[in-house]
Parts: C-alpha cells; structure tokens; sequence
C-alpha cells in the first residue's frame, strides 16, 4: 500500500516474497491506494515505470481505516488510464457496513453469524454499480476481485454489453462454500470463515457458474489472507474485530477441484 512514508520499492516487494532472487513461476506486484495527493500520483508513476507495477488495488470497504473514497477513486483512476495501468477494486459500500456493524451490535448479536448480516449483496452490488460507473464515466477499464454476489456479475454483464471494458474475477471458496458456515455452533469454525466479501447463499452461487461460463467472469482466484485461530480470537465478542481472511479452511485449490 502507498502510505505518508512512500511506497515500498521493488526491490523490498522481491524480499518480501521470499524470491531469493529467483521464482519457479511468473509474478506481478500491485499496490493499494488509500489515500490521496500529489505524491501519490507521483510515486504511481515511478512504480510503473521504474518498477513494472501495472494494476492499482482499491478497498471500497472498510471505513476508517483503508476505504478509498469516490474522490479517491475518481482520482486513482484518471491517472491508471494516463499510466496505462487497470484499476482493481474490492467492491463493498463501506459507509452501509460500518452502518450494519453498528446496527446489529446494538441488537446484541456479536458472533461471527452476523457478520453475513452486516454486509448483504446489495452492498456489493451498489458499489460494483459505482465504481464500474465511474471508472466508465473515466473511459478507464476496471477489474473487480472476488465477486460474490448475482448482484455484481449482473452489473457487470451489463456494462460489458454496453461496451465497456470491465472483468470479473470469483474465489474458488465463493463457487463451492455457502453461508451456512456462519451458522456453525463451534465458535471457531464459524469464525474461521469470516472473510469479506462473506460467503453467500447457495443462489449467488449458481450466479458465479454462469458468470464464468458466459465470459462475464474472466478469472478464478485464491486470494490467499490466513489468519491463525488466536488472531481471529481478537473478536470473540465483537465480530467487527474478527480478522477479515479465512483460517482453517482447505487449501483453495483443492477446494475447488476436490
């Protein structure tokens, strides 16, 4: 990610993968933005130039903390389109999360169980709807990661039928696991699956097939974000402070293929 501190060179991205100097397979490098000024656009610049950094990652969740903005977005996309780069874009309306969080805490309800609640398919869908929009508004492609929900792969099919160069890409976990995992009685397990965006019912799950199978979804990933079960500890009575990644699920591959 950019921070006030600058961005982290590639040399350091390299070490930070543990390359050694060599890999066994092709790899690429991109960078979060989430925050905004003119040394931001300056360093996009010395990244893909200097560095081979060709996409720009853009959380719209998680507010107070990594959200990037509408005029971030805005921002952060205009200069993708002069440098040449695809601005990727982790779809969720974080002002309705935080909104949901707050709501069903006061309810009383703390478990991982309502942490499907706090970020239902209309928040995806509202800000796959926004960013595609902006990013078309821009005349800039898009690609949005993890798609999960009907709600998203509609959205983008209609943008791609106007003409609009937008990908989609779903978790190999979205396609096989549903949110029945939430209702788990061992803490723990229920736990484990907390990720955002949350698993869905088993409907958006036929909704993903038929986006891959119609070319609206052009990529199935593993998005690998692993916490150990005592980090997911940290929420054990307030859900909002759950690690958002998977822990003690399958490898994702062999979930998919197994």
């Amino acid at each position: 990610m950019l921070s006030p501190a600058g961005p982290v060179v590639a040399g350091s991205f390299r070490d930070l993968a543990g390359l050694g100097g060599k890999a066994a397979t092709d790899f690429a490098f991109h960078v979060a933005i989430t925050w905004w000024d003119d040394s931001v656009r300056e360093e996009m610049g010395t990244l893909v130039h200097e560095h081979g950094v060709n996409s720009f990652k853009h959380f719209m969740a998680y507010k107070g903390a990594i959200m990037a903005t509408d005029d971030i977005l805005v921002e952060s996309f205009s200069r993708c389109l002069e440098l040449g780069a695809i601005p990727t874009v982790h779809a969720e309306n974080g002002e309705l999360v935080y909104h949901m969080q707050q709501k069903l805490l006061a309810q009383g309800l703390t478990g991982p169980e309502a942490h499907p609640l706090s970020r239902p398919p209309q928040v995806e869908g509202e800000a796959a709807s926004r960013a595609i929009r902006i990013a078309s508004t821009l005349g800039a492609p898009i690609y949005l990661v993890h798609v999960s929900t009907k709600d998203a792969v509609d959205e983008i099919a209609y943008a791609r039928q106007q003409g609009h160069p937008v990908y989609g890409e779903c978790l190999a976990g979205h396609l096989l696991i549903d949110d029945s995992v939430y209702q788990d009685t061992d803490w723990g397990r229920a736990a484990a699956h907390v990720m955002s965006p949350p698993f869905r019912p088993k409907g958006h799950q036929e909704a993903l097939w038929h986006g891959l199978q119609s070319g609206n979804l052009q990529t199935t990933a593993t998005d690998h974000c692993c916490f150990c079960a005592d980090q997911k500890a940290a929420g054990k009575d307030d859900f909002t402070k759950i690690p958002n990644g998977t822990a003690g699920v399958e490898d994702r591959l062999a979930v998919l293929w197994g």
